[in-house]
């Protein structure tokens, strides 16, 4: 188990990216994926690996998490290079993505060892003042009670740092509308999906989330298309 101590940076960072694609390019989308952007981004020191994702039934239809020794990874000049000069291949995909959601963060904490098969996003936020509440029930109630039902790998906390995911740069504005970004994410990974979104269900259904400090928004299933680590 991993947590935050007050005051402490020194926590994984996670860059997480979800989006749709204009029909009719679903396969230049995925092939410019897995063969360029992919081995781009793992080539920056401090890129450790990424994962792909499609939905489940839901949108947006992929997912990218980029797992970042820290989240000042994202604020470096090799990456920040890298946004700058888009390839010519990066070039013809970007405006095709639709609805994007991009949020660099911090893992704040996570229980669990591995990875899941699938995995629920869910979008979630704290009340205002009580962010530190927040964290104390995710930490000590809902994630070793989820973790319980035995049918969960792995869960994290992802906290978004709003002043890192908003700086814009030359590969954003390819995408030619401003992005969504998340507060913060639920990432529960599994090994049995059916059984992990009925416990979270259960969950949400007895209230003490919000009244402990966290505001549930929505929450998505995606399937692992693949994992890569860095060389």
């Amino acid at each position: 188990m991993t947590s935050l101590p007050d005051g402490c940076p020194d926590v994984p960072g996670v860059l997480l990216i979800l989006n749709d694609v204009l029909k009719g390019m679903e396969l230049e989308f995925n092939r410019w994926y897995q063969q360029q952007h992919i081995p781009e981004r793992l080539a920056i020191a401090g890129f450790n690996a990424a994962r792909r994702y499609q939905a489940l039934g839901a949108q947006p239809a992929y997912m990218a998490v980029y797992e970042c020794s820290s989240i000042e990874v994202l604020q470096s000049p090799a990456y920040q290079e890298c946004l700058a000069n888009p390839t010519d291949w990066t070039k013809k995909i970007m405006p095709n993505f639709r609805s994007t959601l991009r949020s660099a963060c911090r893992e704040t904490w996570s229980i669990g060892e591995g990875a899941g098969g699938t995995a629920i996003v869910v979008q979630c936020k704290p009340i205002h003042g009580r962010e530190n509440d927040a964290r104390f029930f995710v930490k000590h109630h809902l994630g070793p009670r989820l973790m319980e039902s035995d049918c969960l790998v792995r869960m994290a906390l992802w906290e978004s740092d709003e002043a890192i995911t908003g700086d814009a740069s030359p590969e954003m504005g390819l995408r030619g509308v401003r992005d969504n970004h998340v507060h913060w994410v639920l990432f529960i990974e599994n090994y049995d999906l059916a059984q992990s979104a009925l416990a979270l269900h259960k969950q949400w259904l007895t209230g003490e989330c919000a009244e402990n400090g966290l505001l549930i928004g929505s929450w998505a299933r995606y399937q692992l298309i693949c994992r890569r680590a860095a060389q």
